[in-house]
Protein backbone atom coordinates (compact mmCIF):
# COMPACT_ATOMS: atom_id res chain seq x y z
CA UNK A 1 0.00 0.00 0.00
CA UNK A 2 2.84 2.60 1.24
CA UNK A 3 4.63 1.93 -2.60
CA UNK A 4 1.24 2.27 -4.51
CA UNK A 5 0.85 5.25 -2.61
CA UNK A 6 4.58 6.81 -3.31
CA UNK A 7 4.25 5.62 -6.66
CA UNK A 8 0.59 7.62 -7.21
CA UNK A 9 2.26 10.65 -5.48
CA UNK A 10 4.70 10.41 -8.20
CA UNK A 11 2.70 10.44 -10.83
CA UNK A 12 0.76 13.03 -9.51
CA UNK A 13 3.54 15.49 -9.28
CA UNK A 14 4.72 14.20 -12.71
CA UNK A 15 1.50 15.14 -14.36
CA UNK A 16 1.00 18.25 -12.35
CA UNK A 17 4.12 19.81 -13.72
CA UNK A 18 4.62 17.73 -17.08
CA UNK A 19 6.83 18.83 -19.61
CA UNK A 20 4.42 19.71 -22.64
CA UNK A 21 3.14 17.46 -25.11
CA UNK A 22 4.58 17.22 -28.94
CA UNK A 23 4.68 21.35 -29.55
CA UNK A 24 7.45 21.54 -26.70
CA UNK A 25 9.41 22.43 -29.09
CA UNK A 26 8.03 24.57 -31.18
CA UNK A 27 8.85 28.18 -31.40
CA UNK A 28 5.61 30.71 -31.39
CA UNK A 29 6.48 34.37 -32.42
CA UNK A 30 3.49 35.47 -29.86
CA UNK A 31 2.63 33.07 -27.04
CA UNK A 32 -0.70 35.34 -26.19
CA UNK A 33 -1.87 34.45 -29.86
CA UNK A 34 -0.69 30.66 -29.15
CA UNK A 35 -2.48 30.42 -26.40
CA UNK A 36 -5.91 32.46 -27.28
CA UNK A 37 -6.10 29.97 -30.76
CA UNK A 38 -5.98 26.98 -28.26
CA UNK A 39 -8.94 28.59 -26.18
CA UNK A 40 -11.00 29.39 -29.67
CA UNK A 41 -10.48 25.77 -30.32
CA UNK A 42 -12.70 25.06 -27.11
CA UNK A 43 -15.08 28.06 -26.70
CA UNK A 44 -17.46 29.75 -29.35
CA UNK A 45 -16.71 32.93 -27.11
CA UNK A 46 -14.30 33.43 -24.75
CA UNK A 47 -14.04 37.02 -22.57
CA UNK A 48 -10.47 36.93 -20.97
CA UNK A 49 -10.04 37.93 -17.37
CA UNK A 50 -7.42 40.23 -15.85
CA UNK A 51 -5.51 37.36 -14.49
CA UNK A 52 -5.24 35.78 -18.15
CA UNK A 53 -1.83 36.81 -18.77
CA UNK A 54 1.23 37.82 -16.38
CA UNK A 55 4.66 38.73 -18.31
CA UNK A 56 7.50 37.78 -15.84
CA UNK A 57 11.20 36.51 -16.24
CA UNK A 58 10.34 33.50 -13.89
CA UNK A 59 13.64 31.41 -15.26
CA UNK A 60 15.67 34.22 -14.49
CA UNK A 61 17.54 34.70 -17.99
CA UNK A 62 16.60 38.62 -18.31
CA UNK A 63 13.93 37.81 -20.77
CA UNK A 64 10.26 38.05 -19.69
CA UNK A 65 8.26 35.02 -20.06
CA UNK A 66 5.02 34.50 -19.87
CA UNK A 67 2.31 32.50 -17.99
CA UNK A 68 -1.64 32.23 -18.69
CA UNK A 69 -4.27 31.12 -16.24
CA UNK A 70 -6.98 29.84 -18.44
CA UNK A 71 -9.21 29.47 -15.28
CA UNK A 72 -9.61 33.36 -16.14
CA UNK A 73 -11.32 32.80 -19.09
CA UNK A 74 -15.17 32.58 -19.02
CA UNK A 75 -16.01 30.19 -21.58
CA UNK A 76 -19.45 30.09 -23.46
CA UNK A 77 -20.46 32.28 -20.62
CA UNK A 78 -19.09 30.06 -17.88
CA UNK A 79 -16.83 31.48 -15.33
CA UNK A 80 -13.81 29.39 -15.47
CA UNK A 81 -14.98 26.86 -18.07
CA UNK A 82 -11.97 25.44 -18.81
CA UNK A 83 -11.00 24.52 -15.16
CA UNK A 84 -11.44 20.84 -13.60
CA UNK A 85 -11.85 19.53 -10.37
CA UNK A 86 -8.02 19.80 -9.62
CA UNK A 87 -7.32 23.45 -10.97
CA UNK A 88 -7.20 25.51 -13.88
CA UNK A 89 -4.89 25.04 -16.38
CA UNK A 90 -1.57 27.00 -16.51
CA UNK A 91 0.37 27.33 -19.31
CA UNK A 92 4.37 28.22 -18.83
CA UNK A 93 5.97 29.47 -21.70
CA UNK A 94 9.64 30.47 -22.10
CA UNK A 95 11.10 33.02 -23.97
CA UNK A 96 14.33 32.30 -26.15
CA UNK A 97 16.93 35.02 -26.88
CA UNK A 98 16.02 34.49 -31.13
CA UNK A 99 13.21 35.36 -30.55
CA UNK A 100 9.32 33.88 -29.78
CA UNK A 101 8.37 31.46 -27.23
CA UNK A 102 8.26 28.12 -26.14
CA UNK A 103 5.63 26.08 -24.27
CA UNK A 104 7.95 24.90 -20.92
CA UNK A 105 4.87 23.28 -18.83
CA UNK A 106 1.61 23.14 -18.29
CA UNK A 107 0.00 22.17 -14.92
CA UNK A 108 -3.57 22.44 -12.73
CA UNK A 109 -3.65 24.94 -10.32
CA UNK A 110 -5.87 26.65 -8.15
CA UNK A 111 -3.42 29.90 -8.14
CA UNK A 112 0.60 30.60 -8.05
CA UNK A 113 2.53 33.47 -6.59
CA UNK A 114 5.82 34.85 -7.93
CA UNK A 115 8.41 34.85 -4.71
CA UNK A 116 12.10 36.54 -4.74
CA UNK A 117 14.51 33.91 -3.09
CA UNK A 118 18.08 34.32 -2.80
CA UNK A 119 17.88 37.12 -5.28
CA UNK A 120 15.87 34.61 -7.80
CA UNK A 121 12.78 34.63 -8.67
CA UNK A 122 10.58 31.39 -7.88
CA UNK A 123 7.08 29.80 -8.65
CA UNK A 124 4.91 29.26 -5.48
CA UNK A 125 2.18 27.07 -6.62
CA UNK A 126 -1.17 26.02 -5.26
CA UNK A 127 -1.58 22.42 -6.88
CA UNK A 128 -4.23 19.59 -5.54
CA UNK A 129 -3.07 17.50 -2.64
CA UNK A 130 -2.80 14.43 -4.19
CA UNK A 131 0.40 16.56 -5.82
CA UNK A 132 1.96 16.23 -2.29
CA UNK A 133 1.20 12.58 -1.82
CA UNK A 134 -2.01 13.33 0.41
CA UNK A 135 -5.47 12.61 0.17
CA UNK A 136 -7.12 16.14 1.80
CA UNK A 137 -8.61 19.08 1.10
CA UNK A 138 -6.01 21.04 1.93
CA UNK A 139 -3.53 22.61 -1.26
CA UNK A 140 -0.35 21.39 -1.87
CA UNK A 141 2.26 24.51 -2.01
CA UNK A 142 5.25 23.91 -4.28
CA UNK A 143 8.27 26.07 -4.54
CA UNK A 144 9.64 25.42 -8.10
CA UNK A 145 12.89 27.02 -9.19
CA UNK A 146 13.13 27.61 -12.94
CA UNK A 147 16.90 27.85 -14.54
CA UNK A 148 16.88 27.53 -18.28
CA UNK A 149 13.46 25.53 -19.15
CA UNK A 150 14.28 23.01 -15.96
CA UNK A 151 11.17 22.98 -13.38
CA UNK A 152 12.70 21.97 -10.33
CA UNK A 153 10.80 21.41 -6.97
CA UNK A 154 13.04 22.97 -4.09
CA UNK A 155 9.77 22.18 -1.94
CA UNK A 156 6.71 20.50 -1.20
CA UNK A 157 3.95 21.41 1.92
Amino acid sequence: MAIRMRFLAFLSAVLVLAAAPARAAEIVPDALAAVQAEVAERCKTAVYGDDFADTVDFNNDRLPDAIFNLGAVNCDGVPGGLCGNVGCPHEFYIQVAEGGYFLAANADLYGYDMKKRFGNMVLELKADAASCGRDDDEYCTMTIRVRNARFETISKK
